[in-house]
Formats: structure tokens, C-alpha cells, sequence
């Protein structure tokens, strides 16, 4: 079996995406953990309520995937997408809101997110977004970001 960089082929093939998600909310906190347990395909490493725990937890899991509510108590996730894309920007970021309004998803796309999540009626569909990105990082494809969601 080749060996790549430490990675045999297989692992390359089946690769597991590391996913962290950050919103303040209990109740979407829960539906994370109902969306994103016990599929293999996926790693759930954490989550954060504040964009200080999420710079912590990034730093210690190194993810492949962070899922960032825009609007956080006192705090904006823009931000956190911002330092992300700074310091780590080879993580994918999707963005989520309870609206999805031009303003947001222009800002997003801008600012390097993969795409904006409609909370009130998308928050199902997060692991087919990750299959998505999963399959493009498995083909060595670089994702059309936005375009591929739509």
C-alpha cells in the first residue's frame, strides 16, 4: 500500500472530516449533536458558545470543518470567520443563520465561507454539505464554494 506524507491511500479515501460548530444556542447545540453523531464519515470534535472557546478548541482539534452562527451573544461570527481564514485557511467554514438575507451571504462568500446555512430550514441538510466537501477534499477537487450548494 502506498504511503503519502504519513497517510496510506485508504486513509486518504475514507478520510474523516473534523467538525466543530459554534453557536450560543442550547437547542441548535442539540440538534448538532443529533445531526452529527454516529456518522462515520464525520468526527464532531466540540463545540463552542463564544468565539474566545472556539479560537481554544480550533487550536486544540485542529479541524477540517467549523459551522459558526453569525450572530452570537455579543459577539459576531464574522469575526471568528475572519481569524479563521487568517491564521487557518485551509479549514472550511460554513456560516449560519436564521435568515439568510443578500447582505449576510454576499459577506460570507466574500470573507471565504462555504457556504450560509438557513437554520429554519436547512440545518438537516449540514451532513450533505459535508459529504459534498468531503468528496471534493477525497478527489483532491477544490469545491466550487456556493455554487456547489445551490
Amino acid at each position: 500500500m502506498s504511503n503519502i506524507e504519513g497517510y496510506y491511500v485508504n486513509d486518504l479515501i475514507t478520510m474523516v472530516l473534523k467538525i466543530i460548530t459554534v453557536d450560543d444556542s442550547e437547542k441548535i447545540t442539540s440538534h448538532f449533536k443529533y445531526i452529527l453523531k454516529d456518522i462515520g464519515k464525520f468526527k464532531w470534535m466540540g463545540h463552542a458558545y463564544s468565539i474566545q472557546e472556539a479560537k481554544e478548541l480550533i487550536k486544540l482539534e485542529k479541524p477540517d470543518v467549523v459551522i459558526i452562527d453569525i450572530e452570537l451573544k455579543e459577539e459576531n461570527g464574522f469575526d471568528l470567520l475572519k481569524f479563521i481564514k487568517r491564521i487557518y485557511p485551509d479549514v472550511a467554514v460554513f456560516m449560519l443563520s436564521n435568515t439568510t438575507d443578500f447582505n449576510d451571504t454576499r459577506k460570507s462568500k466574500q470573507m471565504g465561507a462555504h457556504y450560509l446555512i438557513d437554520k429554519s430550514f436547512e440545518l438537516y441538510n449540514i451532513p450533505n454539505f459535508l459529504m459534498a466537501l468531503q468528496s471534493a477534499k477525497n478527489t483532491s477537487q477544490k469545491l466550487n464554494r456556493f455554487e456547489s450548494f445551490t
